[in-house]
């Protein structure tokens, strides 16, 4: 379940710190959309990018939020410099600059512009971007290493771990990159997240990949 956490600093500004609420009405997305980037956008970590927000002229309060831990949108363009802003319609949007921190996992995170009008909140509808390394793991490993279940209907989450040629490791279960299959779906199943389950007695194997690296994970069904 998404939620939203508030929190107020001087006179009422509103700083929208955190997390998601039901997808936006259509009046909603007719008052504050983002514009740019495209969704699914591929950025690197320690990378500084610039989003496009068009607020109509009724949003009193508007901030640009990222899915942890990309953190609060600043203005560089558009409006006061600072976090907050106010619409000023859709031929005049506000510019954010969002930094990627340099630790940030590769996957797949949430960018939503949040605004108040007349002391209801809103929300725009999300678009996403890819934090992808810029490298291949020059080879790639898991967690764990081996299945066993004893039922039908268990579950396992298995992590991807990756080691980069400058020496660093990367968790890189949930990059785009990453698939995983099932050498036997009537023994076990995985999902494109990396959940294995417990379909039927046997043995058969996952295999995990990325475009440079795969693994292959014993699963044994009792």
């Amino acid at each position: 379940m998404r939620t939203i956490i508030f929190a107020r600093r001087i006179a009422g500004v509103l700083i929208l710190m955190a997390a998601f609420i039901a997808v936006p009405s259509g009046a909603q997305e007719n008052q504050l959309r983002i514009l740019s980037p495209a969704t699914g956008t591929v950025v690197r970590p320690g990378q500084t990018i610039t989003i496009s927000v068009a607020a109509d002229a009724s949003v009193e309060k508007l901030a640009l939020i990222g899915q942890h831990p990309l953190g609060v949108g600043r203005i560089i363009s558009g409006g006061a410099p600072g976090i907050v802003a106010r619409g000023q319609g859709e031929s005049r949007p506000i510019q954010f600059s969002l930094l990627i921190p340099a630790d940030t996992q590769p996957g797949i995170y949430r960018v939503t512009a949040m605004g108040r009008v007349s002391g209801d909140d809103i929300e725009s509808e999300a678009t996403t971007i890819d934090v992808e390394k810029s490298e291949e793991p020059r080879s790639i490993r898991t967690e764990p290493a081996i299945i066993h279940f004893e039922h039908i209907g268990d579950q396992i989450p298995v992590r991807v771990l990756g080691a980069f040629a400058d020496g660093s490791h990367e968790e890189l279960t949930k990059s785009s990159k990453t698939t995983f299959t099932s050498a036997d779906p009537r023994v076990a199943t995985v999902t494109a997240g990396g959940v294995v389950t417990a379909v039927g007695p046997g043995k058969t194997s996952i295999q995990a990949r990325t475009p440079s690296s795969d693994y292959s994970i014993p699963v044994r069904v009792q």
